[in-house]
């Protein structure tokens, strides 16, 4: 059990990394994009960057949320497991698990065979 966490965490590191890599490479090909279209201005005009917002209008600030909470069930799976790690999934109605339906089942049957005990008042 424990080869196949250490698999699923050796292939998120590596998945990051690369996203990383990939990203930053990206970011660097932007830059000297605009570093080239900066070095044609004069240096006191002012270059056309202004608003440029690649996200959106008004949603940018929903991405560090989102991302936290992406990797805070991505953890919570590996570390604490899904469904299948507690037992759900032997769970009948209501989540009720078919031992206890059992139990529940005997348990009335000897409430109906049993005499009650007689009180003395």
């Amino acid at each position: 059990m424990r080869t196949n966490r250490f698999a699923a965490l050796l292939a998120v590191a590596l998945v990051v990394a690369v996203a990383g890599a990939v990203g930053y490479q990206i970011g660097v090909s932007h830059g000297l994009a605009l570093g080239g279209q900066l070095a044609a201005f004069p240096p006191n005009a002012v270059p056309p960057i202004g608003w440029y917002r690649p996200w959106g209008f008004g949603v940018g600030f929903l991405f560090p949320f989102l991302f936290l909470a992406f990797w805070f069930v991505i953890l919570r799976a590996l570390f604490w497991g899904g469904p299948w790690r507690r037992g759900w999934h032997h769970a009948g109605a209501c989540g009720v698990s078919s031992s206890f339906d059992e139990w529940h089942r005997r348990a009335h049957e000897r409430m109906k065979t049993e005499p009650s005990p007689q009180t003395n008042a």
